[in-house]
């Protein structure tokens, strides 16, 4: 059996944190008044619009946006850096709920959706979960940075970059009294920011409508993860970092087209392929092969060998469809969790074993100690809510699982939602793609060419798996 089309499962991932992240928060009734901010901290609360106008940040709580989030030309708004809780060691910074569109001008910088990628990172990870049901636009900013955001309509950044000042790479350092350093502002007024070359970036994040990316001058933009309902574009990008353009691992339900991006699409430091139910165009072609992780990766990181050679772009009518169960048992939480936000939520971080069983992907994996969503087990990241939903991620490693008389390494990333009865669904990505080998010539070991996507659903400890799984 064919994978079937994948707009209904993003937007049934989307729907459900949209969900999440509203109903820990909302207010009854929409207010009135708006706010503006020309530098400091958001306070929580519910707001009818809100417009950036200097630096501003968004540390704590819950802050509820029922109309337009406006960044206007020049402003920056960081909604990345961690502050709550508010006593003790932050995990997360606010949770953002945006009932309208977002909307970034020119030369300005919006950081939004905190995770394990970016600032809310161990040894106190946290997701936090962010909403807009609209769109996010931004023509000529700075740099965009979202992570772990559901977005019911398109996200557009056209433009901008910071342009050849930014492709260069320079870090951005702090100013001194005696020896001011020429900097890109207002990416470098944001002390979070410091050391920080000038990028942009899109990773996790839930996509309803189109995501395009055109024109862009800067040093690096990276496309992650990311379920995508409509098409993806990348047209006419140039960046500093050779190893910039990582478009990986994109779960895509119209088509993929990438045209004279400098440098072109590449797999980086190492991504599963991109899935995508429509067509592959130019540089994201179905026919592109590429090295898995990039020599550029495999040089900077001081690895040894050359990466797989693999399918840059793999059609979901290739996959094969399976079905099975996942079932996780508890053997632990990470130190000090689960913690509490000024706004009540619970961030959740629990270690546990897990099984596959089914007549697709196979094997059993226990937490037997390591870093958490690199060592054999599941990791899980939840925010539970005061309602009794949560919201959750899992990072799932597999040191020896099976599928298709081939043995070796597994590395999924399953989001989802429960709801306050107990019922679960969600999507996840086979991640773990893409492996250093000895020779060019050596044999593909193991599962490394693996890639592909599924659903899960259902009550409790074990809950039920469709997978559709092929090879790159």
């Amino acid at each position: 059996m064919k994978a079937l089309r994948l707009v209904p499962v993003v937007l049934l991932v989307l729907s459900g944190l949209l969900v999440g992240a509203g109903a820990a928060s909302a207010a009854p009734l929409p207010p009135h008044h708006g706010y503006d901010c020309s530098g400091g901290n958001v306070p929580a609360g519910s707001y009818g619009s809100m417009v950036i106008t200097g630096i501003c940040y968004m540390p704590a709580g819950n802050i509820d946006i029922w109309g337009n989030l406006t960044v206007a030309p020049g402003a920056l708004l960081d909604a990345v850096a961690p502050g709550d809780p508010t006593t003790g060691t932050p995990a997360v910074p606010a949770t953002v709920s945006v009932g309208g569109n977002v909307t970034v001008g020119k030369g300005a910088v919006l950081l939004l959706g905190c995770s394990p990628n970016i600032s809310c990172a161990p040894p106190n990870p946290g997701i936090s979960f962010d909403s807009v049901r609209g769109s996010i636009t931004a023509y000529g900013a700075q740099g965009v940075v979202v992570h772990s955001v559901a977005v019911g309509g398109n996200v557009t950044l056209q433009g901008g970059g910071g342009g050849a000042a930014a492709q260069t790479c320079n870090a951005q350092t702090p100013p001194t009294d005696t020896a001011p350093i020429p900097n890109l502002e207002p990416w470098s007024e944001d002390a979070n920011l410091d050391f920080t070359p000038v990028y942009s970036d899109v990773e996790d994040v839930s996509i309803g409508g189109n995501y395009t990316v055109v024109n862009m001058t800067s040093c690096w933009i990276g496309s992650l993860r990311n379920l995508i309902g409509g098409s993806a574009t990348f047209v006419g990008n140039v960046m500093g970092d050779p190893d910039a353009m990582e478009i990986g691992n994109n779960l895509i339900g119209g088509n993929l087209a990438c045209f004279g991006n400098d440098p072109a699409p590449q797999f980086g430091d190492g991504a599963a392929p991109d899935l995508v139910s429509g067509r592959g165009i130019g540089q994201c072609g179905f026919h592109v092969v590429l090295q898995n992780p990039s020599a550029e990766a495999v040089t900077t990181n001081t690895l040894s060998g050359v990466g797989i050679n693999e399918h840059f772009v793999v059609s979901t009518h290739n996959l094969e469809t399976y079905y099975g169960k996942h079932t996780s048992t508890n053997v632990g939480t990470l130190p000090g969790y689960p913690v509490t936000t000024s706004s009540g939520d619970a961030i959740v971080a629990e270690l546990n074993d897990f099984t596959l069983a089914g007549n697709g992907l196979t094997g059993t994996a226990d937490y037997t100690g390591g870093s958490p969503g690199q060592a054999p087990g599941e990791a899980l990241l939840a925010t539970a809510y005061p309602d009794g939903s949560e919201s959750f991620v899992a990072y799932d490693t597999c040191g020896a699982c099976s599928f298709h008389g081939q043995t070796g390494m597994v590395t999924l990333r399953a989001c989802g939602t429960t709801s306050k009865s107990g019922f679960t669904h969600g999507t996840f990505l086979i991640t773990g793609s893409g492996t250093t080998i000895p020779t060019s010539t050596s044999p593909v070991p193991g599962l490394s060419t693996l890639t592909g996507y599924g659903t899960f659903w259902g009550s409790g400890a074990t809950v039920h798996v469709v997978e559709h799984l092929g090879f790159g």
